[in-house]
């Protein structure tokens, strides 16, 4: 059996993908102008969240381009879960689209999900309160902190350690890998031998925004607020507790 990397080993292939195999963002322009020639959605919505999922797909892509270039593959496996108690950030958009896509999904795999949200949401109110009020913009220890209470994604499956939206998963969950020993991530809150794809979020992030733009252009009118869903940013908790409770699904309110 092949040994797993070491931590030197992965700082050295780091900097190889740094010196010969960092991306730029060209297949993300590409995947726009693609989604556009392509654009025939009802609505402005609709659209975005088209979008978002190839988008998502492309970074999941261009990921494994660099894997394949510098010969590793993660060693991350299903039921594995440590990362699933860490701090997501994301904005009010992707809460908005992520709730779009479960409010699309088959009418009994809809409602499970939204009873498990409402259940999630009841049973960690108090924890919630407390993590989801660090400030993650100026405290730099916001991430030890919140990790270390050990609250689940809303969307983790605790039964079987996965991930209810797995297909359109935030960004920072599908760009921090494991490429050492998988049991550096059980041994520690945050472990030195992963590392962050985090660069791919500005050109995930900019594509999307540019598609906006464009449906602004042309005269579409937005099913959300522009440039606000765009640009603010929260905890994914509470950010989709708000998108719940806007659209009527009834569970508990643990911040303002």
């Amino acid at each position: 059996m092949k040994a797993h990397l070491t931590y030197d080993d992965i700082v050295k292939i780091c900097k190889q993908i740094n010196e010969r195999y960092l991306p730029d963002d060209e297949p993300f322009v590409e995947k726009v102008d693609e989604l556009l020639e392509q654009y025939d959605e009802k609505t402005p919505l609709q659209f975005i969240l088209k979008a978002f999922r190839e988008l998502l797909k492309l970074v999941d892509s261009e990921i494994d381009k660099i894997e394949q270039n510098v010969n590793i593959r993660p060693t991350c496996a299903k039921g594995c879960a440590c990362c699933c108690y860490f701090p997501i950030i994301t904005t009010k958009l992707e809460a908005k689209l992520i709730k779009a896509y479960i409010d699309g999904l088959p009418a009994k795999e809809r409602e499970h999900i939204i009873n498990h949200l409402r259940a999630y949401f009841q049973q960690n109110q108090t924890i919630l309160s407390k993590v989801c009020a660090l400030d993650f913009t100026n405290d730099p220890h916001f991430k030890e902190k919140y990790i270390a209470e050990q609250v689940p994604c809303p969307f983790l499956d605790l039964r079987t350690n996965t991930c209810k939206v797995y297909e359109v998963r935030p960004i920072p969950c599908r760009t921090y890998l494991n490429y050492g020993n998988p049991r550096a991530c059980a041994d520690s809150y945050i472990p030195d031998e992963p590392f962050s794809y985090e660069f791919f979020y500005e050109y995930y992030m900019q594509a999307l925004n540019e598609l906006i733009q464009e449906l602004l252009y042309n005269g579409e009118e937005l099913d959300f607020d522009y440039p606000d869903d765009v640009f603010t940013l929260d905890y994914l908790p509470v950010l989709l507790q708000q998108e719940m409770q806007k659209n009527g699904a009834h569970c508990n309110k643990f911040i303002d």
